[in-house]
């Protein structure tokens, strides 16, 4: 080894050793100065520099822990009466589950007896019925038909999932959400199981719900429309669903018709519910996020830093 790498690898060996004095043995800089014989300002220098080199790396373990001034920025930047957000980390089955765990939390402290709790689908809102410790007793009620795919993650599944917490009524709709015509679609309205779910709606004094995204596309929505209802929600600049419902950047319906064909809660009688959490997570949803407040079919909002960033620099 040469005397050029010696004094090198004994640069680097005093980098390590005032940073391991000082973040692991908590020792002051001053105490590590007097002990070296030298200045505080070298110590100082060497701590930042033991960080560049990476001789130090620091980690914080916030995983699903709360950021509560973002979600206050988050909150006055979109109009809600809440932003409950979450740093989140990890692949996207673990930020569904910190996101979820976050609203159950919310959920479990701020639903009271004898509400009636509307639900939609998605695998976040699976998360987080999943992760419910409790409920007070309540109603739930299912907001809309089911698309194909992952059934794990249904509107049935969900409504399960909230009933066996709360050890209330059950009120599931064993329907698509889109039909072809709107015959079909009153006749399975006036069909009793189906029918007895929908008269609770104006009674929904919560609504749980998922927003899809359409740009970029994260939805399970899109993938069930026909090229010809397709075309034209694509025509008509549709950003996000929301319980079944194209809505575009801003917030007005995207095809009426369409949602004429839909067995779900319908879009003005959903804005009229006095609680809307929404529960969703990543950048790639920011502006079907925007979509949903501007549209007034969001009052809470529960989410990830990912996203809260995402929209702030949409605004």
């Amino acid at each position: 080894m040469s005397d050029l790498d010696r004094a090198a690898d004994d640069e680097r060996g005093l980098l390590a050793a005032v940073a391991r004095a000082y973040y692991l043995e908590d020792i002051s800089r001053i105490d590590i100065a007097e002990k070296l014989g030298i200045s505080r300002f070298k110590v100082a220098r060497l701590l930042a520099r033991a960080r560049q080199e990476q001789i130090v790396t620091i980690t914080i373990n916030d995983a699903g822990l709360p950021d509560a001034p973002l979600g206050e920025r988050l909150r006055e930047t979109l109009g809600l009466a809440a932003c409950h957000v979450v740093r989140s980390h990890g692949e996207p089955n673990n930020v569904r589950r910190q996101i979820g765990a976050a609203a159950a939390r919310l959920l479990s402290a701020t639903l009271r007896p004898s509400e009636v709790l509307g639900v939609t689908w998605g695998r976040t809102l699976k998360a987080t019925t999943s992760q419910l410790e409790h409920l007070p007793r309540l109603s739930v009620v299912q907001l809309t038909g089911f698309v194909a795919g992952d059934l794990s993650s249904s509107p049935l599944e969900v409504v399960r999932d909230a009933s066996k917490r709360s050890g209330g009524d059950i009120y599931p709709m064993f329907a698509p959400l889109y039909v072809q015509d709107r015959a079909t679609a009153e006749g399975l309205r006036r069909h009793p199981d189906i029918r007895a779910a929908m008269d609770l709606y104006p009674s929904i004094t919560t609504a749980l719900l998922s927003i899809g995204s359409w740009s970029p596309t994260d939805t399970t929505v899109r993938d069930v429309l026909d090229l010809e209802d397709l075309s034209r929600a694509i025509a008509g600049g549709c950003v996000a669903d929301v319980a079944g419902t194209l809505i575009g950047e801003d917030g007005e319906l995207v095809d009426p018709e369409l949602q004429e064909r839909c067995i779900a809660i319908p879009y003005e009688q959903l804005k009229k519910v006095p609680r809307i959490v929404a529960v969703a997570g990543g950048a790639a949803k920011a502006a079907a996020i925007r979509a949903a407040a501007r549209a007034g079919l969001v009052t809470e909002l529960v989410t990830d830093h990912e996203l809260a960033l995402a929209v702030l620099a949409l605004a």
